[in-house]
């Protein structure tokens, strides 16, 4: 990892219409980095939120912790009163959106999905 997302998280680097407030939560298995999530606070497209990046390695996807992930970053989001959350997704990824609609979230615009809710990032 290049350490970019970190570098996020110190605010070195801000994504555009950050606010100060982020946070990133990771999966472990033992010590070895299985997935991470990570959002910020905004102001993009009139959204309290935004989900930067969500991650989980190849070999262990499809042992929900992508779904884990998601609910530990949308009580996050709900305890920073946070309701309307964006998420840029690249049209081609189309495992992405299918798994972010199934959280909720509805297509914005060609490479942006929302959710008007956050806690319906918690899942089911």
């Amino acid at each position: 990892m290049d350490g970019t997302n970190w570098i996020v998280l110190e605010r070195e680097h801000s994504p555009q219409q950050a606010l100060p407030a982020r946070t990133a939560f990771v999966a472990l298995d033992g010590t070895e980095l299985i997935g991470f999530v990570a959002g910020h606070r905004t102001r993009r497209y009139r959204c309290d939120g935004e989900l930067q990046w969500i991650n989980v390695t190849k070999g262990v996807r499809g042992q929900g912790i992508a779904d884990r992930l998601m609910a530990k970053l949308g009580a996050w989001f709900i305890e920073q009163e946070v309701h309307r959350v964006c998420v840029n997704v690249d049209p081609k990824n189309v495992a992405a959106g299918k798994f972010y609609t199934r959280f909720g979230a509805r297509t914005l615009n060609e490479h942006w999905m929302i959710w008007e809710d956050s806690t319906s990032m918690l899942g089911k």
